[in-house]
């Protein structure tokens, strides 16, 4: 599997690349007033409205209460049309990165268990550690109208 690495609440996470619609650098977001501190707010990329969550204060690593007006994300499709989309707030977007699948470890049990929920494994490649995020989770915990795995 290839894999989109990035940085998030301090912490190198990777993604399957497939799953990602768009690297939106420097994207504008709007707070959305009473959202859940999850929710950064939301964001319009080619006239689609985009829900952006910090996937720091999903994790328990983003301790930040700021208003972010500009941050880069990673946008996903999700939706039986594929039409909706949903962004995770990250620091800095990494690289393209091979995945053996077989090489892909159980998340450590001593994970809290905001993480474990959205977890899929980790992996270490060239002793960089990476947690492989499941974007379904995410999206089934903070999307709660999201009906289908991600696609994009």
């Amino acid at each position: 599997m290839r894999g989109l690495s990035f940085l998030a609440g301090g912490e190198l996470y990777a993604v399957d690349v497939t799953l990602v619609q768009k690297v939106a650098r420097m994207l504008a977001i709007t707070p959305v007033p009473s959202a859940p501190p999850e929710i950064v707010g939301i964001a319009n990329l080619k006239g689609k409205v985009v829900t952006v969550l910090s996937l720091g204060k999903i994790l328990g690593s983003d301790k930040s209460n700021d208003a972010t007006l500009y941050t880069n994300t990673i946008v996903f499709k999700y939706g039986s049309s594929h039409e909706d989309q949903v962004g995770l707030a990250v620091e800095k977007p990494g690289n393209l990165i091979d995945i053996d699948d077989d090489a892909i470890r159980s998340p450590p049990v001593t994970a809290a268990a905001d993480e474990s929920n959205c977890i899929s494994g980790v992996i270490e490649i060239d002793d960089i550690l990476y947690r492989i995020i499941d974007i379904e989770a995410i999206l089934k915990r903070y999307i709660p109208d999201s009906e289908t795995n991600p696609e994009s």
